[in-house]
């Protein structure tokens, strides 16, 4: 059996992988409280003892806005935090997944979809970090897959970390008789958290190297919600529950569109978004 350290092992991602998988690998979770990555020593000596095959670096601090505001706090632990993995992997002889983010492209002029060639521009302190992290790990290891997710979504579930996301926004919308503001001038990849789980076994065969990891999605933000609302056979309530806000990027467009051609081609597919959230809520009998 495959042994796999995982870290920020609470998170949205990593609890949902880790209930998954458990079986299949032999897992060492560690969330921060069992290890604070930024400790070079703490960091280098557990991944030494457990010598894992493959190390799944999801820790971070990837709320944006707590980025903004505390930028040395996202620089030790997005940017150094992650160093230290990369250095324990090296002397581990372990393989590195390491998660980064379609944010990478938050500053782009040009329009996506964006493939792996294409020069990302972050404009945020969050994206920044992510980037600069992608170039230093390269220049660690060469063991290492670089996955750059799009914005997850999914339902609460037991002994797992529910986050921010375009599916449970709306539905918590709706059980609170409760309206929310989106962007009809946002456009990103959004993607079902087990649409990604159950592909991601076939990660650990690919050639090492940045992939796109997500759905592809062109509808806008406000869209998708209202996508969502029509699947619940709510569509015809959208006016209470939706707001479409015109002002927010209404100079440019946000775009964060990826291409996932690349991870296609080595047969890892992920439906379109509209097909995630019709999978999420037949999952979840919504």
């Amino acid at each position: 059996m495959k042994k796999v350290l995982l870290t920020g092992a609470n998170g949205f991602f990593a609890s949902r992988f880790y209930t998954y998988y458990k079986n299949k690998y032999e897992i060492l979770p560690l969330g921060h409280s069992d290890l604070d990555i930024t400790n070079e020593n703490k960091t280098l000596e557990i991944v030494r003892v457990f010598k894992p095959d493959y190390v799944v670096h999801a820790a971070a601090v990837a709320d944006t806005g707590s980025c903004e505001k505390n930028p040395e706090l996202s620089y030790e632990i997005n940017v150094k935090g992650s160093i230290n993995i990369a250095k324990a992997c090296s002397l581990a002889k372990s393989k590195l997944i390491y998660l980064s983010s379609d944010q990478i492209f938050n500053g782009n002029n040009e329009s996506g979809p964006y493939d792996e060639l294409h020069f990302p521009t972050p404009n945020t302190v969050y994206g920044d970090h992510k980037l600069k992290t992608e170039d230093e790990l390269k220049g660690i290891l060469d063991e290492l897959w670089i996955l750059r997710f799009t914005w997850l979504f999914g339902f609460p579930e037991k002994n797992c970390k529910v986050s921010s996301n375009i599916l449970w926004n709306v539905v918590s919308a709706v059980l609170k008789d409760k309206r929310i503001k989106l962007p009809e001038n946002e456009f990103r990849g959004m993607t079902y958290v087990y649409d990604l789980i159950e592909n991601f076994h076939k990660i650990f065969n690919l050639p090492y190297g940045t992939y796109h990891t997500g759905s592809e999605n062109n509808m806008s933000t406000y869209d998708i919600a209202f996508f969502i609302l029509k699947e619940m056979r709510l569509d015809h309530k959208a006016g209470i529950y939706l707001e479409k806000d015109t002002e927010r990027f209404k100079t440019h467009d946000r775009d964060l569109r990826i291409s996932n051609s690349k991870s296609k081609h080595f047969d890892i597919i992920f439906p379109k978004t509209e097909d995630g959230i019709k999978n999420c809520l037949k999952d979840f009998n919504y």
